[in-house]
């Protein structure tokens, strides 16, 4: 294990020893498969080879037999027979043998096909064929089925020698992974297991004396150091088991007074509540310390001995607690925690006149809201009446002699319907709210509604958690979904649609994609406010919204922005 020492740090030189045992192992392992599965592809064609060059001895002496009696059709059958069984054979022997069997079936072929298949091609001209022409072919024949079976079983014994070495390599592999396995890790972790028994027991004295510079020696000393650690603190323990006594009895009564005073300031109406009683249970606690209450503008210049705690929440007057010490001797730290304490306390009750007032302001801002509403509403129907008061104008058009007319017609119902869409896109941005569901439902919501609005198909790909966005982000991204879709179902006249949102490992993509009419060639900023709201949304998302023409039609929306990184400047939805 020396050796591999000098590579690799020393404590991983039993992880690298047995690693490199199994793959050893997995190595010949693998190799012998891979050369047994080449040996047997390669010996797979022999029985087949070997079998049509005995069916080719067996064919021929049956063409001999049969040309007494064979008919021309029954004889031109057999001949073709013994041509399909050659023209197997020469291909099996020319893809799987080498160049020397192949000439030698090669040849027999030949011999076949120029000599004797001429000699023999009617039973009449087979009949003065001299058998010993036949005989010769044959034993040609026989001598090539041996010559290919001689091959397939050397293939075998290749395919055994092969198997037998890569066993007597592997044995001693494992032998090797046995020895290391037994005494560098059996052992070594029975003696560890003994010392985590003992420790556990209470035996903290106890040691492993195991210091093999390896995994398990590291392990080794880790254990018995923390054996030492666990020693030396269990004795400083006993130590201060006395002192933390005394402080556990101090503790428990600076808690049972803090719960009191917290029970009392919680039960107790904020109009009701006297802060200077809330005082008098610490004056023993606190002695020789004195509490007083004075208002924060008046706790006069800075004295020895004296520690100011102010009054945190928003309470009408600010206070602050102060502890004179006699003496100008240093308040203890447990003193000042609970005067920090306690002084949160009363903040926090004295807060609650001010969140009263606060509560009430809130409460005429939602009744303004309402009112909000109801204008909005009213100035809906007020621009439904001018847009019908147009329409009648339209129609009373034609009796009128002057020109200009129709335009200016034409501008009032333009800026009507837009008046009516900026009031529409505001409307639905005041009331959108996302589900509780997370990012992918309020997605599928959006997607739902506006595949019912425009009759379009719309494929989804969602790959983000519900809890990956803030909400802000969350908010924006389905705002500007709903801006894309409503561009899509007003000027896209699309057929289908593509929303993609993944998330990238923090970078969060949207695209939009649709099949409709597309950009035009030179895109105006005339009323484009829904692409408006898009650019502003995507800046406090921290990235910018790209609108480009697809090359097989339609438009993209899309932007990429990384999760966490949005920008403090939000859109004014207001």
């Amino acid at each position: 294990m020396g050796v591999f020492t000098r590579f690799v740090p020393s404590h991983y030189a039993l992880s690298l020893t047995l690693g490199l045992i199994l793959a050893g192992v997995s190595l010949l392992a693998l190799g012998g498969m891979v050369a047994s599965g080449w040996l047997a592809d390669t010996a797979r064609h022999d029985a087949r080879v070997i079998n049509q060059a005995g069916s080719l001895r067996m064919q021929t002496w049956r063409l001999m037999a049969q040309a007494p009696t064979a008919d021309p059709a029954q004889w031109q059958a057999l001949l073709n027979g013994i041509d399909d069984t050659w023209q197997h054979l020469d291909d099996a022997v020319r893809r799987e043998y080498d160049d020397d069997v192949a000439r030698r079936a090669g040849g027999l072929r030949l011999e076949w096909g120029s000599t004797l298949r001429p000699a023999m091609r009617t039973p009449e001209l087979a009949a003065r064929v001299d058998p010993g022409r036949i005989t010769a072919h044959v034993s040609d024949l026989d001598a090539l089925t041996g010559e290919l079976q001689t091959l397939a079983e050397a293939r075998i014994t290749r395919l055994r020698a092969l198997q037998v070495v890569l066993l007597l390599l592997t044995l001693p592999l494992i032998g090797w992974g046995a020895y290391q396995l037994h005494w560098h890790v059996r052992r070594p972790l029975g003696r560890l297991l003994n010392v985590i028994e003992a420790l556990r027991a209470g035996e903290l004295k106890v040691r492993s004396g195991y210091w093999r510079n390896d995994e398990i020696g590291l392990l080794a000393a880790t254990i018995d150091d923390m054996a030492g650690q666990l020693d030396l603190f269990y004795c400083r323990l006993n130590d201060q088991v006395e002192d933390r006594s005394h402080r556990l009895e101090q503790s428990h009564l600076a808690l049972t007074l803090l719960y009191d005073n917290a029970r009392y300031l919680a039960m107790t109406a904020p109009e009701a509540i006297d802060p200077e009683l809330a005082l008098r249970p610490f004056e023993a606690l606190m002695a020789p310390a004195e509490l007083t209450l004075l208002p924060h503008q008046d706790d006069g210049e800075e004295e020895a001995g004296a520690w100011r705690f102010p009054l945190q929440g928003d309470a009408e007057t600010p206070l602050v607690l102060v502890a004179r010490l006699p003496g100008g001797a240093p308040l203890p730290g447990w003193k000042g925690r609970i005067c920090e304490t306690l002084a949160d306390h009363l903040g926090a009750a004295l807060a609650l006149r001010a969140q009263g007032r606060h509560r009430r302001r809130l409460a005429l801002m939602d009744e303004r809201a309402v009112i909000a509403r109801e204008l909005h509403d009213s100035l809906a129907q007020s621009l439904s009446y001018l847009n019908i008061q147009a329409l009648r104008l339209a129609r009373a058009l034609p009796d009128t002699t002057d020109s200009d007319a129709p335009a200016i017609l034409g501008e009032l119902r333009e800026g009507i319907d837009q008046a009516y869409r900026q009031l529409r896109e505001l409307l639905v941005t005041f009331r959108l709210r996302l589900t509780e569901h997370g990012i992918n439902a309020a997605v599928q919501a959006t997607i739902e509604e506006f595949a019912e609005r425009g009759a379009l198909a719309i494929d989804t790909t969602l790959a983000i958690g519900d809890d990956v966005l803030s909400p802000d982000a969350e908010l924006h991204l389905v705002q500007i979904l709903r801006e894309a879709l409503a561009n899509v179902v007003q000027h896209a006249r699309a057929q289908r649609v593509t929303v993609t949102l993944i998330d990238q490992g923090g970078c969060i993509d949207l695209a939009i994609e649709d099949d409709g009419v597309g950009l035009p060639e030179h895109p105006t900023r005339t009323h484009h406010y829904g692409t408006i709201i898009m650019e502003e949304r995507a800046r406090s998302l921290g990235t910018t919204l790209t609108l480009a023409r697809r090359e097989a039609g339609g438009t993209r929306v899309a932007l990429s922005f990384i999760n966490g990184a949005t920008s403090q400047e939000a859109p004014q939805d207001e």
